[in-house]
């Protein structure tokens, strides 16, 4: 697998495994630290290594509109990764940077040199671009096969954890409403027998009391008929001894 493939493959996996971070935001302000990039064409044994989004922005017309170190870039890299007549021609426009000439005159030069050592045409050129379209469809759509793949992994699993929760909660709010209602019919029997109980207790309280009379009245019956026996016999033992002895 060559390093462009590896790129190809690894971009939409790099951007989304920083979608905690800036996959999501506006890209970052372009860092303050930057790197000397070789021009194309030459070669620098001492020269710093450059980034796939540095050369990007150094090989590629349209990169000006382009913020470096930014997502836009790293994708733009990974879309001209693949050589055709238009990164040819991109190559030569990059290589005429620094000559003073209007933008019209740097491409028509650019243009010039890649017909002159390539033989390639302007509808060659034009077709290229198509083919670097293509190769960004390509990412987009590894981008949202990934893209869904991290949503039902990061996502979906937690929307589902949540759903569970609240299925769980349901569940236990309709336990604790039918042990309300259990603990309200209870103490509302409690209450019921306790009314009860109190009468009850009051009925007997009510009934000893008569109970307790009327035993007291009988005795006092009772008393004052042994006495009235009492004086009777002894009436008549009195008139025995007087009327017989």
């Amino acid at each position: 697998m060559t390093d462009t493939q590896k790129n190809e493959e690894g971009l939409a996996a790099r951007l989304l495994h920083g979608a905690r971070d800036w996959v999501w935001q506006s890209d970052p302000a372009p860092s303050s630290t930057t790197s000397t990039v070789p021009r194309v064409g030459t070669r620098s044994s001492g020269a710093p290594k450059a980034s796939a989004a540095a050369t990007a922005a150094a090989t590629t017309p349209i990169a000006s509109a382009i913020p470096a170190n930014s997502m836009g870039a790293e994708l733009l890299s990974v879309v001209m990764g693949r050589p055709t007549a238009y990164s040819a021609l991109a190559e030569s426009i990059a290589a005429l940077s620094d000559i003073p000439m209007d933008e019209a005159t740097r491409y028509h030069s650019a243009f010039a040199v890649l017909k002159r050592t390539q033989s390639r045409s302007l509808e060659q050129v034009v077709q290229a671009v198509d083919v670097h379209l293509g190769a960004l469809d390509a990412e987009i759509a590894r981008f949202k096969g990934q893209s869904k793949t991290a949503e039902d992994g990061e996502i979906t699993a937690r929307v589902a954890e949540v759903a569970a929760i609240n299925t769980a909660l349901a569940v236990t709010n309709q336990q604790i409403a039918q042990l309300r209602a259990q603990t309200d019919a209870r103490i509302a029997q409690l209450q019921d027998e306790l009314v009860q109980k109190q009468a009850r207790a009051e009925e007997l309280t009510r009934e000893a009391e008569e109970k307790k009379n009327a035993i007291q009245q009988t005795q006092q019956n009772f008393e004052a008929a042994v006495a009235l026996v009492q004086n009777t016999l002894a009436a008549d033992k009195t008139k025995l001894l007087q009327y017989l002895g």
